[in-house]
């Protein structure tokens, strides 16, 4: 059998998009957009009529927007029917931006339909890998496409990418999932006994600290 193209069954890559404004983009800073979190894509027009591609999140809310380029890129494996996800890698905040003050980063992920069941296996191991704030490489040699397309199940991240210098100063909002997301996950997961069970344990830490300051006078 003739090796694998990884071109011709995935691509990866991280990708920096941009929110509409302060006031949607403050959504980044909320329970809804988790570190690791999976998303899809739509189109918009842009202001020159051009399509644009847009990150929409597990709850339907449209997050923000990718430049040009990479929605061009995206158009073209959306053309040969490929299936396309994202899942998000860090949110940040730069006043200097003005109304695109908020942003942030995604590891953008493509495949084709042949191969597609093996792909969506190994995002949801990214994904887990993503929440933890290592940003592994989306990227792909043909050796490990081929080992993916084969057997998803025993992908191990090899390296590792760091968050980008921005040319004006960010604050990083979100670069992992906190405790407090994976709460709100059981929550949403419908596993109300765990979910009980860590707000009581949160609630006794916060009633255990507010003791101890109590102790030491503070208040």
């Amino acid at each position: 059998m003739a090796p694998l193209n990884a071109s011709d069954i995935y691509f990866g890559t991280y990708a920096t998009f941009q929110t509409k404004d302060k006031r949607s983009g403050a959504a980044l800073a909320g329970p809804d957009n988790a570190v690791g979190d999976r998303g899809s894509i739509e189109w918009r027009l842009d202001e020159h009529k051009h399509r644009q591609a847009w990150l929409v999140n597990p709850y339907g809310q449209a997050i923000g927007f990718l430049d040009q380029n990479m929605s061009h890129t995206l158009a073209v494996l959306q053309a040969k029917d490929w299936e396309i996800t994202y899942i998000l890698s860090f949110t940040a905040y730069s006043e200097a931006l003005g109304e695109n003050a908020y942003w942030g980063q995604v590891a953008i992920m493509a495949y084709s339909p042949k191969h597609a069941e093996s792909f969506r296996s190994f995002a949801s191991s990214f994904a887990r890998e993503a929440a933890r704030g290592l940003r592994p490489d989306p990227s792909l040699s043909a050796r490990s496409a081929e080992e993916i397309a084969r057997d998803p199940l025993n992908w191990k991240p090899s390296s590792k990418v760091k968050i980008p210098d921005n040319e004006v100063s960010s604050v990083i909002l979100k670069d992992h999932r906190s405790v407090h997301d994976k709460v709100l996950d059981l929550g949403r997961s419908k596993n109300i006994g765990c979910y009980i069970i860590s707000w009581a344990f949160i609630l006794g830490v916060g009633a255990c600290i507010l003791w101890f300051l109590h102790c030491m006078g503070i208040f």
